[in-house]
């Protein structure tokens, strides 16, 4: 897995922030994160990443949670940022835009 291009991780305020820009940003929504989450993101921002590979690096900074723990995280981070399109993980992107329908008066009717 990878993180999609058009992502950003700012700190503003104390906050941590995933902002989508380009084309994403009609996909995606701001997303605020933990710090403990913003670690794991950069980790994520590397380049290609598995769950195994994340705990693992959790682990090397986190010493006081165990294994478990960390994995269940990682695991519903990993799906909070698949289910925004955040991941490049072959999920088709919503299509998005308008698309005009054209209709006589007799179809309109029988709406």
């Amino acid at each position: 897995m990878k993180l999609k291009k058009d992502l950003i991780l700012r700190q503003i305020a104390g906050q941590y922030m995933v902002m989508p820009v380009g084309r994403l940003s009609q996909i995606c929504q701001l997303l605020h994160i933990s710090s403990s989450a913003a670690f794991i993101w950069k980790v994520m921002e590397k380049g290609e990443f598995t769950e195994d590979s994340l705990v693992e690096e959790a682990l090397k900074e986190y010493t006081d949670v165990t294994d478990e723990v960390l994995r269940r995280d990682i695991r519903k981070f990993i799906q909070l940022l698949d289910d925004n399109y955040m991941l490049d993980s072959g999920k088709p992107e919503p299509i998005m835009g308008m698309t005009k329908i054209r209709m006589t008066e007799k179809e309109q009717k029988r709406l």
